[in-house]
C-alpha cells in the first residue's frame, strides 16, 4: 500500500491499531462473559447401570387365563373377578376366554349382552389389560359347536361393538376370530380367505384392540399379504404350540394353508419382521429339545414374544426353573424361568446420560440412551415427560422430547440404542441446585414404564442428573 503523505499513512495506522484493540477488546468480552455463564451453571449426570430386578410393567409378561360361560343367567361377576385375581398379584395381563356357545343359533339376548358388558366391567377394575377370546368350544368339538352360518358369528362381533367400544382401554388384544377348536382357528369351517378377510374386517370395525390370528399363513391369507394395510397394522399372531415341534404342532404346516405353507425357518424369520410392529404370544408346549433354555431363548427372541401363559406347559417351565443362566452381566446365575419372565414383551433401560452446558446460548443439553433388551418393542408409544425440579420438589419446568420407544424392536436388535434429547433453558432460573428427572408413562393406563436399572424411580422419575445455578 502505498500512502499519498506521510501523516495520512500515520493516521491511517493508528486508525487500524484503534479498531483492532476494539476487536480484541469485544472478543475478551464475548468470552468472559461465556466463561462467566460457565461459571455460573454446574451440571452432573448420574451413572446409570443395568439391572436383573424384576419390573411390574404393562403390557407384557406372564398372563393367566380365566374362562366365562355367558348365559341368560344373571352371574355376579365383579365377586367372581375379585375372587380370581385376588390371587394373582404378579401379572399385569389376563387372557380372558367367553364362551358364546349358547347363542350358536342366532344372536346373543339382550340379557347375554347385559351380562358380557357386566363382567368387562368388573374386569375392567381389576388393574390388568386384557388379552381377549370369545369362542364357541372347550371341547374340541368346534365343528358341532360354532354356528351353521358365517351371517351369525358376523352378527355377533357386530352386536358386541359398543361393549368393545366402551372398554377400549382395558383391551389389549382380541386373539382369534371366533372361530375353532378352543377359539384357536383349526377344526373350522370358515377357514378359506374369503371367510378369515370378512371376519377379520368385521372384528376390525368392531374394536379399535390389536387383533390376533392363530398362524402367520392366515395373517397372510386375511391381509391379503399385507395388502390391507390398515388391517396388517393391527393384526399380530397368537400362538399355543410355540416350540412344540418343528412345525410348532402344525402352525406352520396346517394342509388348509395350502400354497402359504413355510418351513420352521421361513416363518421364524416373516414373524422377526412383522412382530416389530404387532403383538405376539400364547402358551409354550410339549418338553422337548426345542423349548430348552438356549434354544427357546433364540428363537422367542425372533418371535418377538410378548407374553406367554404362566400356566402351561408346566414342564417347560419347570425345565427352565431349573436352568442356570450363564452369560456376561447382570443375569449370570439366575434361573431360566426368571430370566423368561425378564425378557417377554419389552424391558428398556438407560444406557447413559450426558449434560452439557451450552453457554452462550444459556442452555442446558441433557441426552439419555436407549436399549430395549427384551424380546419385543413397546407397541404403544409411551409418554415420556422431563422435568426440572427444585430441592423442594417444586416444578421449575417440563420439556418435550421427539422420540420413537417403540422403534426399538428388542430381540436380536437389543444391542441397537435410541437417543433422546432435551433442551433446557437457564436463563431465567433462580439460583439453587435443581434435579432433572424423566418419567415414562404408558398411554393408555397412565402406568409408570420401570426401567431396567439399578436405580429406582421416585415420586418424579428416575433422576438424570443435577444442575446448579449459580447468580
Amino acid at each position: 500500500m502505498t500512502c499519498p503523505s506521510g501523516n495520512m499513512c500515520r493516521n491511517l495506522k493508528r486508525g487500524l491499531r484503534f479498531a483492532a484493540v476494539w476487536v480484541l477488546m469485544l472478543v475478551c468480552l464475548f468470552l468472559y462473559g461465556g466463561w462467566m455463564e460457565l461459571g455460573r451453571l454446574k451440571m452432573e449426570a448420574a451413572v446409570f447401570e443395568e439391572s436383573a430386578r424384576p419390573l411390574h410393567n404393562p403390557n407384557r409378561g406372564f398372563y393367566r387365563l380365566y374362562a366365562f360361560q355367558i348365559t341368560d343367567s344373571a352371574v355376579d361377576y365383579a365377586a367372581q373377578v375379585d375372587s380370581l385375581y385376588s390371587q394373582d398379584q404378579d401379572t399385569t395381563l389376563a387372557l380372558i376366554e367367553i364362551n358364546l356357545l349358547e347363542y350358536r343359533a342366532g344372536e346373543i339376548s339382550r340379557a347375554g349382552l347385559e351380562n358380557i358388558d357386566a363382567l368387562f366391567h368388573a374386569l375392567s377394575n381389576g388393574g390388568k389389560r386384557l388379552i381377549v377370546r370369545f369362542l364357541y368350544d372347550w371341547e374340541s368339538n368346534n365343528l358341532h359347536t360354532e354356528p351353521e352360518e358365517l351371517d351369525i358369528i358376523l352378527r355377533h362381533m357386530e352386536q358386541l361393538k359398543d361393549i368393545l367400544r366402551r372398554y377400549s382401554d382395558d383391551i389389549f388384544i382380541l386373539q382369534g376370530l371366533f372361530i375353532g377348536d378352543w377359539g384357536e382357528m383349526h377344526h373350522t369351517r370358515y377357514e378359506s380367505a374369503q371367510d378369515l378377510r370378512g371376519l377379520a374386517q368385521k372384528l376390525a370395525e368392531a374394536s379399535g384392540a390389536y387383533l390376533a390370528v392363530r398362524t402367520p399363513a392366515q395373517w397372510r391369507l386375511a391381509t391379503q399379504d399385507g395388502a390391507d394395510a390398515a388391517l396388517a397394522a393391527r393384526l399380530g399372531l397368537f400362538n399355543d404350540g410355540i416350540l412344540g415341534s418343528e412345525t410348532d404342532l402344525g402352525t406352520y404346516d396346517m394342509a388348509s394353508q395350502g400354497e402359504q405353507r413355510r418351513s420352521r425357518t421361513e416363518e421364524l424369520a416373516f414373524q422377526e419382521e412383522l412382530c416389530r410392529s404387532v403383538p405376539n404370544g400364547g402358551e409354550v408346549v410339549v418338553e422337548n429339545p426345542l423349548n430348552d433354555f438356549e434354544a427357546a431363548v433364540r428363537d422367542l427372541s425372533a418371535m418377538h414374544v410378548t407374553y406367554l401363559n404362566q400356566g402351561y406347559d408346566p414342564a417347560v417351565m419347570e425345565k427352565w426353573a431349573d436352568t442356570v443362566v450363564s452369560q456376561d452381566g447382570c443375569f449370570d446365575g439366575m434361573d431360566g424361568l426368571s430370566y423368561m419372565e425378564r425378557h417377554l414383551g419389552y424391558r428398556l433401560l438407560i444406557g447413559g446420560v450426558t449434560m452439557e452446558r451450552r453457554a452462550f446460548r444459556q442452555q442446558a443439553l441433557v441426552e439419555a440412551s436407549f436399549r430395549n433388551e427384551g424380546f419385543a418393542p413397546l407397541y404403544l408409544e409411551p409418554e415420556l415427560t422431563l422435568s426440572l425440579r427444585g430441592t423442594d420438589g417444586g416444578l421449575a419446568g417440563e420439556y418435550p422430547a421427539a422420540h420413537n420407544l417403540c422403534g426399538l424392536a428388542g430381540g436380536a436388535e437389543a444391542e441397537k440404542s435410541q437417543t433422546i434429547q432435551w433442551v433446557i433453558p437457564t436463563e431465567g432460573l433462580a439460583a439453587g441446585h435443581y434435579e432433572v428427572y424423566l418419567r415414562l408413562e404408558d398411554p393408555v393406563s397412565g402406568q409408570e414404564i420401570l426401567l431396567a436399572n439399578s436405580q429406582d424411580s421416585g415420586p418424579y422419575g428416575y433422576c438424570l442428573g443435577e444442575i446448579e445455578v449459580c447468580r
